[in-house]
């Protein structure tokens, strides 16, 4: 099983972003979690508005990691995420081409970043923004665990079942 570092914050601009700054001394399986993103984004530079300390706000990195292995990556972290919330009783599914649905309503975001050249990426860089405990979204069709099952969620809870679910079943 993988090795992984976790660092926390209260509040940061974005969890992708400081590892991008900060990658070249950082190892591989580095999670970055944060209460509050001031510049969270999704796809398309689109943002991610989060309540302070209400979701799961994670982002983490792999190394040296070959350019052919990006779509295993991205099962890997869907199947992560789904057997997350699988346990606590959901039936999500995925929306192309990043996104985590139940009932017709948004509940997660993935952003993968990633760098490299040649056949290797020098990091992938995969963002998850899960709604847990926010009850009020603005202009698109958004829910959370909460909303969902009616049950307040422990986050850092959440956190530690999809960090288990991703070592787990690393490739």
């Amino acid at each position: 099983m993988a090795k992984i570092k976790l660092i926390e914050f209260k509040k940061i601009p974005s969890t992708n972003d400081y590892l991008k700054e900060n990658y070249e001394k950082l190892p591989s399986f580095t999670f970055i979690r944060t209460d509050y993103q001031t510049k969270g984004r999704g796809q398309f530079e689109r943002k991610w508005l989060s309540a302070n300390a209400k979701n799961l706000l994670l982002s983490f990195m792999l190394k040296d990691i070959q350019m052919d292995q990006i779509i295993i990556i991205k099962e890997w972290v869907k199947s992560a995420i789904f057997s997350t919330l699988g346990s606590l009783g959901m039936d999500v599914y995925f929306k192309e081409p990043n996104d985590v649905y139940v009932n017709d309503k948004k509940l997660c975001g993935i952003l993968m970043e990633t760098k490299g050249s040649g056949n290797k990426f020098d990091y992938v860089i995969i963002g998850i923004g899960l709604n847990v405990n926010q009850i009020i979204f603005q202009n698109f069709k958004a829910t959370s665990i909460f909303l969902e099952t009616k049950k307040v969620q422990n986050v850092s809870g959440i956190m530690s079942k999809l960090i288990t679910n991703l070592l787990e079943s690393y490739f």
